[in-house]
């Protein structure tokens, strides 16, 4: 994995998290929400390369981050309930 990817990674997961903290209505404070979304965006990043998953361009790393956020934000619920 390359430093674009990381970075890609980075900004994707620190943008979840910062949605996360908008659309939770207070329900999650916003240093929680953006290490919930970083963590993610890197697990799923990593999780994707450790597979053998191919990222073509931008568009490719933004929908691995994405989907390693909303699992990471998932389980953070249903961890909570």
């Amino acid at each position: 994995m390359d430093i674009f990817s990381v970075i890609m990674f980075v900004a994707v997961g620190l943008a979840a998290g910062h949605i996360a903290h908008k659309t939770n209505e207070g329900g999650i404070k916003l240093w929680l929400a953006l290490a919930l979304g970083l963590a993610g965006a890197l697990a799923g990043g990593l999780g994707a390369a450790a597979a053998g998953v191919k990222f073509y361009g931008p568009l490719g790393h933004m929908v691995i981050a994405t989907g390693g956020a909303t699992l990471c934000f998932l389980i953070w619920r249903q961890i909570r309930a």
